[in-house]
């Protein structure tokens, strides 16, 4: 691990340490949001570094399976009607060999930029499919979309607009994912038409796949990612 990956590992854990410990204290709503909000760009942070670094081993894991559940749960904390949040997942199992918390942590990043950035009512479509050989998360939305002049940039580390929540990372995590997993990030953008990014990650055959997360013990979990990683727009729990 190089000099920046460690300084990013050793930064990502101490501000995790310390938004621990004020969320384990009595908190004023607002607070407790701040305190969230940082708790994110620490596990971003931290997960940035294991990618760059070769870290987050992969495992098999059902990449339709842990999609279903991880957007089932972030519809309880962000309750968007259909109308307004579609998502589609395939039927069928799609084993890939990834890091099932690193897919977590970039399927809510996506999902969250499309909320943050799509204004006050985003219209955000998710679907997981299967392509060829591969199977591929689909992300759009139709807001405002990435400005021509921040194109070039938008994939690389820590260059987030200003005013806005975060580092910067959601899109770099998701591109560091697909080289780290041996798959491929695409990203198309047109002003005022929105984004579309596909992540797709190469197939491969198993016997038995290990059992999916359950999007109940998510909700349970106050510090899950899907708490941690819509805190900018979710509704946060007590």
């Amino acid at each position: 691990m190089g000099p920046q990956n460690d300084w990013a590992r050793r930064t990502a854990a101490l501000v995790g340490g310390e938004c621990a410990e004020l969320l384990a204290a009595p908190q004023t709503p607002p607070a407790r949001a701040a305190a969230y909000r940082m708790l994110r760009a620490a596990r971003n942070l931290e997960l940035w570094a294991a990618l760059a670094g070769g870290g987050a081993p992969a495992r098999v894991m059902d990449l339709a399976a842990s999609a279903r559940a991880l957007l089932e749960a972030a519809r309880e904390v962000w309750p968007l009607p259909p109308a307004l949040l579609h998502v589609s997942v395939c039927s069928q199992p799609l084993p890939v060999a990834a890091s099932e918390p690193a897919f977590g942590a970039v399927l809510l990043n996506l999902l969250c930029n499309s909320l943050v950035h799509g204004g006050a009512k985003p219209a955000v479509s998710v679907r997981v499919v299967r392509q060829g050989s591969r199977g591929v998360l689909l992300v759009r939305d139709w807001g405002p979309g990435i400005p021509h002049h921040r194109q070039r940039q938008a994939l690389a580390p820590f260059s987030g607009a200003a005013g806005l929540p975060g580092l910067g990372l959601g899109l770099p995590l998701a591109a560091a994912f697909a080289g780290r997993f041996g798959g491929a990030f695409t990203l198309e953008s047109r002003p005022g038409q929105g984004v579309a990014a596909a992540l797709a990650l190469p197939l491969c055959p198993v016997a038995k796949l290990p059992r999916p997360p359950h999007a109940a013990a998510l909700l349970a979990d106050r510090y899950s990612p899907v708490y941690v990683q819509l805190s900018p727009r979710c509704i946060l729990p007590d």
